[in-house]
C-alpha cells in the first residue's frame, strides 16, 4: 500500500492537534481539513450551567456524521448538520466547495467513480440527491418515500448507487436515471467488496451474499448473533466483519465461504460499536488489517494476531479509509464535552504514518 497524491502544505502539517492519551500510540495526523468560513446555526446542544440541553430535531454545526473517500483518493466529502456537505482535495488539503442541501442532518454521502457526481441522503428530505461536483447544482433527485437513508455508495461503474434505510430496507437505483434497480425489503447493513462483485446484507436471522452483477443470492449463511450487523467484506481473504453491540467482543472475523466464526484470532477488542451512533470498518485490502471507528475513536485491528491500536477520543462518529488504504479521515467535533476546544474539522492521516506509530506494519503493505 503506497501513498497516492498526499502532498499535505507544510502549513496544514504544523497545525497543533490531538494530543495522543497515555495509552494508545496512535499518531496525531498528517493534516486537518477545514470547512470554508460561513455564519452557522445555532447549535441544538448547549451547556447551562452544569445542565446539558438539547433541543430536539436540531444539529450542531460542527458536526459530520459521514464521510467518504473518491475512488482516486482525490477528493474527500463530508455530511455535516444543517444539510451542508464540504468537499476537499486531499492533495494539498484545501477546500473545494460546499453543498447546502436543505437535508437537515446528512446521514450519507458518496462520490461517484469519475468524481463528477456526489450522492447525499439526511433527515428532511426523504430523497437522494445527487450534486455536480463541478458547479455545486443538483443533477437529480431520487425519491425513496421511506425512512432516512444512512448509507450510500456508487458502484464501481458509477452505474449503481446502493444504499440502505432504517426500514430496514437495501435499495439498488441507476445513477443515471434515478430508476429502480432492484429493493430488498427486511434487508439492511449493505457491504460491497472493494472489487465490486458481491455484496452483502442482513436478515433477521440470516446473512444474504448476493452477485452485483445479475443481483442474484449466491448462498445464505447463518447470522451469528441477534444483533450482528455487517460492516466489512474481503472476498480475496475469504472473511467479513460483522459488528455486534451486546457482544463483549464488538468486532468478529468470519469466513465468508461458510459463515463459521474463525477459530483463532477473530475477536476485536475495540471501543464498542453502536449502530445509533454510526462507525465504520474496512479491509486494508491484501494485508490482513481492518481500519475502522466506533465509540468516538479511530482504530486500526490485525486481524491475524489480535493487536490493536486506537486513538484517543474525537467525540464524533464519522470515519473513512480510502480504497486502496492509503489514506484515514476521521471527524473532529468541537463538543461542549472535549476537554481542548480545538478548530473542528476532519483529520486526514496516512494509513503508513498510523501503523508505523501503533508498530503494526506488515510486509504484504508496507
Amino acid at each position: 500500500m503506497k501513498p497516492k497524491g498526499l502532498l499535505f502544505a507544510a502549513s496544514l502539517l504544523a497545525i497543533p492537534c490531538l494530543h495522543v492519551a497515555a495509552q494508545s500510540s496512535f499518531p496525531s495526523p498528517d493534516a486537518i481539513l477545514y470547512d470554508s468560513k460561513h455564519k452557522e446555526p445555532k447549535s441544538g446542544v448547549e451547556l447551562q450551567g452544569n445542565a446539558i440541553i438539547i433541543r430536539s430535531g436540531v444539529g450542531t454545526p460542527s458536526t459530520i456524521n459521514a464521510l467518504a473517500f473518491s475512488r482516486d483518493n482525490s477528493l474527500l466529502v463530508a455530511g455535516k448538520d444543517f444539510g451542508r456537505v464540504v468537499i476537499w482535495r486531499t492533495a494539498n488539503g484545501s477546500f473545494l466547495r460546499a453543498i447546502d442541501t436543505g437535508q437537515g442532518i446528512v446521514n450519507a454521502v458518496a462520490i461517484s467513480p469519475d468524481n463528477q457526481l456526489i450522492a447525499t441522503a439526511g433527515q428532511q428530505d426523504q430523497s437522494i440527491l445527487i450534486w455536480n461536483v463541478a458547479d455545486g447544482k443538483l443533477a437529480r433527485s431520487i425519491k425513496i418515500g421511506n425512512p432516512p437513508v444512512h448509507s450510500l455508495v456508487f458502484g464501481l461503474d458509477g452505474a449503481t448507487l446502493v444504499g440502505a434505510e432504517n426500514g430496514p430496507f437495501t435499495f439498488v437505483f441507476d445513477a443515471s436515471t434515478g430508476s429502480e434497480v432492484a429493493k430488498y425489503p427486511g434487508e439492511w447493513s449493505p457491504v460491497i467488496s472493494a472489487d465490486d462483485r458481491t455484496m452483502i446484507t442482513t436478515l433477521k436471522d440470516r446473512i444474504i451474499v448476493r452477485d452485483t452483477q445479475s443481483w442474484k443470492v449466491q448462498k445464505e449463511l447463518p447470522r451469528p448473533t441477534k444483533s450482528a450487523g455487517p460492516l466489512a467484506l474481503d472476498t480475496h481473504a475469504d472473511s467479513y466483519i460483522y459488528g455486534d453491540p451486546f457482544d463483549d467482543h464488538s468486532f468478529v472475523s468470519v469466513r465468508l465461504s461458510t459463515g463459521e466464526l474463525y477459530a483463532s484470532q477473530r475477536f476485536g477488542k475495540l471501543p464498542k460499536w453502536n449502530p445509533s451512533e454510526g462507525g465504520f470498518a474496512a479491509f486494508d485490502p491484501g494485508s490482513g488489517l481492518v481500519f475502522g471507528h466506533s465509540g468516538g475513536r479511530l482504530w486500526v485491528w490485525n486481524v491475524q494476531d489480535g493487536r490493536t491500536c486506537t486513538s484517543q477520543i474525537l467525540y464524533s462518529e464519522s470515519g473513512s479509509l480510502s480504497s486502496d488504504g492509503s489514506m484515514m479521515a476521521g471527524g473532529l467535533d468541537n463538543s461542549i464535552m472535549a476537554a481542548d476546544k480545538a478548530r473542528p474539522g476532519v483529520a486526514l492521516w496516512r494509513t503508513s504514518t498510523i501503523l508505523k506509530a501503533c508498530g503494526m506494519q506488515t510486509q504484504s503493505t508496507r
